[in-house]
């Protein structure tokens, strides 16, 4: 049965709506059976396949679903093209974890689109406002994709000097798209770095009348290129000191959850810092950005971006920061005290333990090597603890049972899990360790011939 946008629909509408799925649809019609029906659809249908792959914690995840595929043009666009199929990466009960590890799936949100046989004909990754997923689309179903092509006109035309704002503002349209299309290669990177400065230099540009920067496009520029930046950087500043006019041209879920992802993201390089002043920025949510964080709230009310949650997070990351080793012990000993089962206790300690190990204090590196080993034993499964326990015993040089504990975690990764997500990992540090042992076997056979000589 499908599953509509605007509440619950009657019985004879779901009637009509199986019989013609894209006349009723309000948006994109999101098929709701598994994946493997999706595809089967999709080849009836002589169409091809569009996913979503998200998560429940993805904020850009949640904004493109409240202000991007309920769109009608996008609806219209997609539902005639495409079989649509959400999927959460991580719900085991439809497969999530497999299926977005068979597509190398690494970021959220990863938007796929395949053919009906399950081969990937493109992708982007990244949020997308309505211009930027409708043009994706295009690019990707066109073999040619214009945008390389594109990128190098307007790329040209800036190195000749040219900077009227419509050609920087679509040049900088074109190099994020070109970016999520090529996303985690070094080219992309290169690019991303290449295009900062000149988006700063934009903004301070066209600053002095705001006024031609607060329209949607320029919006989904600084969402793509200031994302998580400080309150200090001018383009966050902008939305900020511009929050009322934005909010008449860009969706208010994208807009607030833009503002406080940004407050986040000062609360926590302060309290890196070791800056008190988090406290103050912690405290706006109450105060001038009430308004928004109430809109995430309500959205998604264990969103780690709210003050529940960044509170005691910040808090933590304050006295690393500060090298106050003794008052974050005290803070993860009131936490373990407060857990509810025993798997919650090895997971602080777990966590704890990786920061503890790297004080550079003796003292707190043997508390945190008690919490990894600790964590160990009442958890194996989790590669953080696997990962934890084996530095405890290199350290110690038992390096043949690093080796086993590493060996033994690879050994048991499902595919279908996000651990699996880890294997590299494990593989990198059982190569490591091989290493040393070589090394060593290496230093005693000099040493034995040394003795002979």
């Amino acid at each position: 049965m499908k599953k509509y946008l605007f509440g619950t629909l009657p019985l004879f509408v779901l009637c009509l709506s199986s019989c013609s799925q894209v006349e009723t649809a309000i948006g994109i019609d999101f098929f709701h059976g598994t994946f493997e029906e999706a595809l089967q659809l999709a080849e009836e249908e002589e169409k091809l396949v569009f996913v979503d792959v998200y998560t429940s914690w993805c904020g850009p995840c949640k904004v493109m679903s409240q202000t991007v595929f309920p769109d009608e043009e996008v609806g219209e666009y997609f539902n005639a093209r495409f079989v649509s199929f959400k999927l959460d990466a991580e719900d085991m009960a439809i497969d999530g974890p497999r299926i977005s590890n068979t597509y190398d799936v690494g970021a959220y949100p990863t938007l796929l689109f395949l053919n009906p046989d399950g081969s990937e004909i493109g992708r982007g990754v990244s949020g997308y406002d309505i211009e930027g997923l409708l043009g994706l689309a295009e690019d990707i179903l066109n073999e040619q994709s214009a945008n390389p092509e594109r990128l190098a006109n307007l790329s040209a035309q800036y190195d000749d000097g040219e900077r009227a704002k419509e050609l920087v503002q679509e040049y900088l349209h074109v190099a994020k798209l070109v970016t999520a299309a090529n996303y985690g290669s070094q080219t992309s990177f290169e690019l991303l770095q290449n295009m900062q400065p000149i988006f700063d230099e934009y903004i301070e540009t066209h600053s002095n009348d705001v006024t031609t920067l607060i329209n949607g496009k320029d919006f989904q520029l600084i969402r793509g290129y200031a994302a998580r930046r400080p309150k200090s950087h001018p383009a966050v500043a902008l939305v900020a000191e511009n929050f009322d006019a934005f909010a008449e041209v860009v969706p208010e879920f994208a807009l607030c959850y833009f503002v406080i992802e940004t407050n986040y993201s000062t609360v926590m390089d302060l309290a890196r810092a070791g800056d008190p002043n988090y406290e103050d920025h912690i405290e706006l949510l109450d105060t001038e950005l009430a308004h928004a964080h109430s809109v995430i709230a309500a959205e998604d009310p264990s969103n780690a971006i709210l003050k529940d949650q960044i509170a005691p997070l910040a808090k933590s990351q304050y006295l690393i920061g500060t090298n106050d080793w003794t008052g974050y012990v005290a803070e993860v000993d009131a936490k373990l005290e407060n857990a509810t089962d025993e798997a919650e206790k090895a997971r602080i300690m777990g966590s704890a333990a990786s920061w503890l190990m790297n004080s550079g204090d003796e003292k707190f590196a043997e508390i945190g090597e008690n919490y990894a080993t600790t964590a160990y034993n009442a958890d194996k499964t989790r590669p953080r603890h696997v990962l934890n326990y084996g530095s405890v015993l290199i350290k110690s040089g038992q390096l043949e049972a690093a080796l086993d504990v590493y060996e033994e975690m690879l050994s048991t990764l499902d595919p279908s899990h996000p651990n699996y997500n880890f294997k590299n990992v494990l593989e990198a540090s059982i190569a490591s360790v091989k290493a040393m042992m070589d090394e060593n076997s290496e230093t005693e056979t000099d040493s034995e011939s040394n003795i002979d000589t």
